[in-house]
């Protein structure tokens, strides 16, 4: 389920990042990259080949083949993925077979139906793999962490730890599902309903991004007592039936706003990271990276329900912290 979300998660950023400074995108049924690239590049295609070095690259596809050195990291998702070349940074791949052909040097990341370590190549640091059948066949100089229901352990590894996965897929098969389908409708809902709202209100999203910037971690405190507050302040009000319409009004004010703490919150996130890089992109794309990212962050075991939790609170303490703002403002003017 959560390797499921977490492709949809990398496709639909591969597929709707826009164009920006330092960076190449290509698109089409199939992409041959020949020639070697000083930059980033984003590629989507029916099958894709980097057979030329460039810097990083985030690629979805069919079938994936990054055949030539990469400098950076790999990010990778399709029904087959082959990296059979060195990376230089971190890999974080998703298919239903994913071979990993070269060194990487930093740390691997790699979901899959079935997940193989090529004999002679090596990882500097530390790998966390789950899926089906898992092979080691390499060299790991950290820590191996897999989760699977098969694992052939012929390589080495610092330290390995391996958690089996019992087959319920029968059991669950026909929740997951319907779980999964709504999971990614509502994703999508909120990436949609988040690209209108940057697009024809963006003054909104940069008082909330000023709100969120300042005092944020008394905010996220705030933002916790607050939401518990506003509920019980409306089970007060609903109680004595005359108040009754306001309650329900301020009930659905106070859910529009949790709804949206997300959406303000990955605005502010991306743009944070934009200018941490240094690179100058649009409102768009700030929202596209940070909404792909606190996404990521939310299926990450353990520590999914915190961030969604922080993520929520933050986001409705600035979204009435600035709401009063601009009341203050409208009261003067």
């Amino acid at each position: 389920m959560k390797c499921t979300k977490t492709i949809l998660v990398l496709m639909t950023l591969v597929l709707l990042y826009s164009p920006g400074q330092a960076l190449q995108t290509f698109s089409g049924d199939t992409i041959s990259i020949d020639t070697a690239i000083a930059d980033d590049i984003i590629a989507a295609g029916n099958t894709v080949s980097i057979n030329a070095p460039v810097d990083s690259a985030i690629v979805a596809g069919g079938t994936v083949h990054i055949n030539a050195p990469v400098k950076g990291d790999v990010i990778a998702v399709g029904g087959q993925v082959y990296v059979n070349a060195d990376v230089g940074g971190k890999v974080v791949a998703a298919g239903g077979n994913v071979n990993l052909g070269g060194n990487i040097g930093t740390n691997l990341v790699a979901a899959g139906g079935q997940v193989n370590i090529l004999p002679g190549n090596t990882v500097e640091r530390d790998v966390l793999i789950g899926g089906s059948q898992v092979v080691n066949a390499g060299r790991v100089n950290g820590t191996l962490t897999v989760s699977a229901n098969q694992f052939n352990n012929t390589g080495s590894a610092n330290a390995v730890k391996f958690h089996k996965v019992e087959d319920q897929s029968e059991k669950r098969a026909d929740t997951d599902m319907g779980f999964s389908i709504f999971g990614l409708l509502a994703m999508l809902g909120y990436f949609i309903l988040g690209l209108i709202l940057v697009k024809y209100l963006p003054g909104i999203f940069l008082d909330v991004d000023g709100e969120v910037r300042s005092s944020t971690l008394l905010k996220t405190l705030l933002g916790f007592v607050m939401i518990i507050a506003s509920f019980i302040a409306v089970l007060l009000v609903a109680a004595t039936v005359v108040g009754l319409p306001i309650a329900l009004i301020a009930t659905l004010l106070i859910l529009a706003a949790l709804m949206l703490s997300g959406t303000f919150v990955s605005f502010s996130l991306g743009k944070w990271i934009g200018e941490r890089a240094n690179r100058k992109q649009s409102d768009l794309v700030y929202f596209v990276i940070g909404f792909v990212i606190l996404n990521v962050l939310f299926l990450l075991p353990l520590v999914g329900g915190l961030v969604s939790l922080i993520s929520m609170s933050l986001g409705f303490a600035a979204i009435l912290y600035a709401a009063r703002a601009m009341a203050g403002q409208a009261k003067a003017a």
